[in-house]
Formats: structure tokens, C-alpha cells, sequence
């Protein structure tokens, strides 16, 4: 099972699978000027999760604890309604999140 230090690692190569995908242009900047990248949104959603579960988690948390607060962040990422009617970038952030919270859920 996992434990808080093992998923501030994961969010980090998250963020760097991020930085890898975007180049050198920010999600921000690409949405501004009507550019979508998926690729880029899907790892910034397993970032973001990932520091949500990071923030949900005692310092102390042990494994089953991580591991159901992936579970329960999963659900809540999985029923959030996509602001905008769902575009495409929406889809895959959320996607992103949901991913890596359920692989931390199944660990």
C-alpha cells in the first residue's frame, strides 16, 4: 500500500509528464487562444488530484487511509458535472484525475 510520501512522488512525475506534454506553453495560454491539447490537460488532472489527495491526507496517514481517500476523491472527480458542456480538455483532466486516483485506490 502506499503512503503519503510515495504520492507527493507521483504527483511529481505527474507534473513532470505535464511539463513534458505542454512544451513550453502553459495549459492557461493555450485554451486562451482557443488551442486545445488533451495530452496536456489528462496530466494536469493527475496532478491536481493527486495534490488534492495530498492535501486530504494526515501527515501520518497509512496505507488503507491513503488508500480510501484515493477511493473517495475518485468518486467525487468521477461525479463532478463539466462545467461548459464537457469539452474535450475538460474530459481529459478529469479523466487525468480520476486515473490517478483510482490507481492509488487499487494499490
Amino acid at each position: 500500500m502506499l503512503v503519503r510520501d510515495e504520492v507527493r512522488a507521483l504527483r511529481a512525475s505527474a507534473a513532470e509528464a505535464w511539463a513534458a506534454a505542454m512544451g513550453d506553453a502553459t495549459s492557461c495560454a493555450l485554451a486562451k487562444y482557443g488551442r486545445s491539447h488533451p495530452a496536456g490537460k489528462f496530466h494536469e488532472g493527475r496532478t491536481a488530484a493527486l495534490g488534492e489527495l495530498l492535501r486530504a491526507c494526515p501527515t501520518d496517514a497509512t496505507g488503507e487511509t491513503v488508500v480510501a481517500l484515493a477511493a473517495s476523491l475518485a468518486d467525487g472527480w468521477a461525479s463532478r458535472v463539466a462545467p461548459g458542456g464537457g469539452s474535450p480538455d475538460w474530459e481529459s483532466y478529469r479523466a487525468g484525475g480520476i486515473d490517478a486516483l483510482r490507481a492509488v485506490a487499487a494499490s
